[in-house]
């Protein structure tokens, strides 16, 4: 059970959150300061600090509630009767679902990670590579593939694909091309 204390502190830093992605979206990311997202959200120039070192793990944080919503379906790509690439394109679907919803967010997410580096986080390559080696468990994938190099593989189809459709103000078929890169690394491209 958790304490008032540690139920205030949730609910200012999600008001926080939720006040700096309200501004990133109004003024753009580059113009919303933290002075800004202090005022808007009536707290301390400190206490957003303390809940979020810079705007960049704002958006980081962003990322992993978009992680978090993935793993809430995971009933739905998690399954047995699906093969591994079967398993990784409705994750992909899943996904999209959900930066269809946020594009102005994804939008800026993209430009504000190309800009000041994508902060570390390996919890999708992890997940790409859980489902790899269970696919090796099951026998339907070599035993000589790393899960992690491939998880890391389809973890830069991912992103490469959202920039593109991103770039193109979401006029790309993402899904069709995810897709065809997908399909090509779990069949190869030799005859």
């Amino acid at each position: 059970m958790t304490t008032r204390r540690e139920r205030k502190k949730q609910e200012t830093r999600k008001k926080i959150f939720t006040t700096a992605m309200k501004l990133f979206q109004e003024r753009g990311y580059e113009a919303t300061t933290i002075d800004m997202i202090a005022e808007q959200a009536d707290v301390a120039r400190g206490t957003v600090f303390l809940h979020f070192p810079s705007k960049e793990e704002i958006l980081a944080h962003w990322g992993e509630d978009s992680i978090e919503d993935l793993m809430e379906r995971r009933h739905e790509w998690d399954r047995e009767d699906l093969s591994c690439e079967e398993q990784i394109l409705k994750m992909f679907h899943i996904a999209m679902e959900v930066n269809r919803e946020n594009f102005a967010l994804v939008k800026i997410w993209v430009k504000a990670m190309l800009s000041y580096g994508r902060k570390e986080n390996t919890r999708l390559r992890n997940l790409f590579a859980d489902i790899l080696d269970a696919g090796q468990e099951r026998e339907s994938l070599k035993d000589e593939i790393d899960p992690i190099i491939g998880g890391n593989m389809l973890e830069n189809i991912y992103l490469h694909a959202v920039y593109d459709w991103v770039s193109s103000d979401g006029d790309w078929p993402v899904e069709e091309i995810m897709a065809t890169k997908v399909h090509y690394l779990f069949n190869g491209l030799n005859r």
